[in-house]
């Protein structure tokens, strides 16, 4: 992530920028799904007869999309560290 007198180029910091809002695109998107699936899923149960079938496609979308968004954060989790650990070498 340094060059070699230990500083942090442009292109990285710009790659970082791009990464990073990627990742937090991907995140709200997986959010949005969570409550998308959740609100249809009470929807369906709400229905006079409810489609259990349906609830139950809801439900599993939920899950999955809670993982989607449990992985991209740990991603950016992993993204932030290499940056403080570039700060640590800039302050040295």
């Amino acid at each position: 992530m340094s060059n070699a007198n230990g500083q942090v180029t442009l292109q990285t910091a710009a790659e970082f920028v791009r990464t990073y809002d990627a990742q937090s695109h991907e995140l709200a998107d997986a959010i949005s799904a969570v409550l998308a699936n959740t609100q249809a899923a009470l929807n369906w149960l709400g229905a006079e007869q409810p489609d259990l079938e349906e609830v139950r496609r809801a439900l599993v979308d939920v899950g999955s999309a809670g993982m989607r968004a449990a992985e991209i954060f740990v991603r950016l989790r992993a993204i932030a560290k290499n940056v403080s650990m570039a700060d640590e070498v800039l302050d040295r």
